[in-house]
């Protein structure tokens, strides 16, 4: 069985962990709110694992990974929402994956998406996505992305395979 590890797949992600579970995955999922962790993976208990994880302490982040590793074997496709202030979370998953991997880096709608890209080492052998999220205009109103936008948009993104996907509309789009 393919094996996927979803960073911030209890809150805004859930649906792209439980998605990627109904097409064939086991995911093993990072949070930090058991409450949470525990009513999403109670829906595929079978097939979504819950990491109990502070992605901000490095070590405990390693440990974790290569347990789960260990368990369901190596990670054939990383989806990672990571805030800015874990600058070492991204790079320490990095290197925990083997080749062939794809990472799908979620990324919000003022990152500087080169910036962020040429400020990781990534090993040859991995597969680097972004997928930026923006948000919707309705009735000429701005609102942020749902979680169900953002991880349709995510879904999206890997179906595709796509190497670049915005969700939603940035401010180098038109209104």
């Amino acid at each position: 069985m393919k094996h996927a590890l979803v960073i911030g797949g209890s809150g805004m992600l859930a649906g792209t962990a439980l998605w990627l579970a109904e097409v064939g995955y086991h995911v093993s999922i990072i949070g930090r709110d058991a409450e949470k962790m525990s009513r999403l993976t109670e829906q595929a208990s079978a097939r979504l694992s819950a990491i109990l994880v502070d992605y901000r302490d490095d070590l405990r982040l390693k440990e974790a990974l290569q347990r789960s590793i260990v368990i369901h074997g190596d990670f054939d496709l990383v989806v990672a929402w990571i805030h800015s202030d874990a600058a070492d979370a991204l790079p320490c998953v990095l290197s925990a994956l083997r080749g062939g991997t794809d990472v799908f880096h979620v990324l919000g709608s003022r990152s500087n998406l080169s910036g962020v890209r040429n400020g990781l080492t990534i090993p040859q052998d991995i597969r680097y996505h972004q997928v930026q999220l923006g948000y919707q205009v309705v009735t000429g109103q701005r609102r942020w992305l749902t979680h169900e936008e953002i991880a349709g948009g995510v879904v999206e993104a890997i179906h595709g395979n796509m190497t670049y996907h915005v969700v939603g509309m940035t401010e180098n789009e038109s209104v």
